[in-house]
């Protein structure tokens, strides 16, 4: 169930008048979102109702972890529930190579954010940073919380439950900003990625033989702002229905492509990933303080191998990873070196611009089919011709209308999010059929799956 499509939106409305109908009773309230998540995972596999199974181990696992045990106990603890979301992981990744994609129909849902979110449930119990909860309900409520289960955000667990905990409220300032982020969320989708995709970007990558240097290069940028758009349209639709039924959704996207370094990037894209990389990746690797610069090189370089691998296990990923990896390095030797941020604003500007030029090109390795494919990108771009006769003026106005877009000054979503909340909600209403109607009649074709739903 594509969640920029038409039926997700009925199963939505029909999610939350049981929700809200149902506000006397908060355990009524938990078995309805529950439920709604069963029949979201059913709608992709009846295979992916088995999940609960999974879930109910990590929920007895965080019952264990929660009482004082001895170590060993709690590490055995920890080990079942790394080995049940680990395995399920690396199953859902092994499958379709093992298979040769027999099964694919099969598993047409990726479970990444699933387990992710899991593993910071059972991790953070194991640190003693939280304390396990004794409602099955909730637990189910919030592992397997249906707007985040394609492609996130990764909430951490703990902070989903508190939510969980607490009696359910909505305003009208909720009601004002969900609507507007799900609004969002399918401009960005429907109009701006799929445009790109399917007016650029596919044709670009699939046959690079047939376009100029400065269409392989328009098609790169494409590229850049079509994934941005994708991930981030799915993200603001995810944070409108979870704020639909009072839960607040951690943001994941502030304007990447403003970043003036590699790690300022990283802290600006995929924000609840990047996140989760640290905090139980990145920062569980063994460093030494004689030798930061070292230490930190490898740690970040083992980090981003394996979150390129997540991605796909395939050499573009791997090169997409180890490309990161390295540069990070690099950046951080720099920051050792200079000890403090340059306060001139060309050296911000030229930061920033190598910096998106480096992370477009990195972008080749991830979008690419096959290494051959990301090579023939390349040598397109190394020829230096320069005809545009495939640069339409739409497509030309779309990369410029999106750019734009992703520079507007965050305030001026709070204003309109302000705005929203004191139109009457009939008025709200009809804006949203009005733009779905738009939507309808520019996209035409429907929306794609989105990119990151195969992760």
């Amino acid at each position: 169930m594509l969640v920029s499509a038409a039926p997700f939106f009925v199963f939505l409305v029909a999610v939350c008048l049981l929700f809200w109908a149902a506000a006397g009773s908060r355990r009524l309230q938990l078995a309805v979102l529950v439920a709604a998540n069963l029949f979201f995972l059913a709608r992709f596999s009846l295979v992916y109702l088995a999940l609960p199974l999974a879930a109910s181990v990590d929920f007895l696992s965080g019952l264990g972890l929660g009482r004082p045990r001895r170590q060993t106990i709690r590490r055995l603890l920890l080990g079942v529930s790394l080995a049940v979301n680990l395995g399920l992981l690396a199953g859902l990744k092994l499958v379709p190579l093992v298979t040769a994609g027999r099964f694919a129909w099969l598993f047409t849902l990726s479970l990444s954010f699933y387990c992710f979110q899991s593993l910071s449930y059972t991790i953070d119990l194991y640190f003693g940073e939280m304390q396990p909860t004794r409602s099955y309900l909730s637990y189910l409520a919030a592992a397997l919380f249906f707007p985040s289960m394609t492609a996130g955000p990764i909430p951490r667990q703990g902070k989903l439950l508190e939510q969980l905990a607490r009696p359910f409220s909505f305003s009208v300032e909720d009601g004002g900003r969900a609507m507007l982020l799900i609004a969002a969320g399918l401009v960005k989708k429907l109009l701006i990625a799929d445009y790109l995709a399917n007016n650029l970007v596919g044709r670009v990558f699939d046959t690079p033989a047939l376009y100029s240097s400065v269409e392989t290069l328009a098609g790169v940028y494409g590229y850049a702002l079509q994934l941005y758009f994708d991930f981030s349209g799915y993200t603001d639709i995810a944070m409108g229905a979870a704020l639909l039924v009072g839960i607040r959704l951690p943001e994941n996207f502030r304007q990447p492509y403003l970043s003036v370094n590699l790690a300022d990037f990283w802290r600006r894209w995929h924000m609840s990933f990047s996140n989760w990389l640290f905090t139980y990746l990145f920062d569980a690797l063994p460093k030494r303080r004689k030798h930061p610069l070292l230490s930190y090189s490898y740690a970040v370089l083992i980090t981003f191998i394996l979150g390129g691998l997540w991605h796909g296990i395939s050499w573009n990923f791997l090169i997409w990873g180890v490309l990161h990896g390295l540069a990070l390095g690099v950046v951080f030797a720099w920051k050792l070196r200079r000890k403090f941020p340059s306060p001139y604003w060309w050296a911000k500007l030229l930061g920033g611009l190598v910096t998106f030029h480096f992370v477009c090109f990195a972008w080749i390795f991830f979008r690419a089919a096959s290494l051959e494919s990301a090579l023939a990108i390349l040598r397109s771009l190394g020829a230096l011709t320069w005809s545009a006769d495939n640069l339409t003026p739409l497509v030309l106005g779309v990369l410029a209308l999106a750019a734009a877009i992703h520079c507007l000054p965050p305030r001026w979503f709070e204003i309109s999010a302000e705005v929203a909340a004191r139109v009457p909600f009939w008025v709200q209403g009809l804006a949203m059929a009005a733009l779905i109607l738009l939507i309808q009649t520019l996209a035409g074709r429907g929306s794609a799956p989105f990119v990151y739903g195969n992760f």
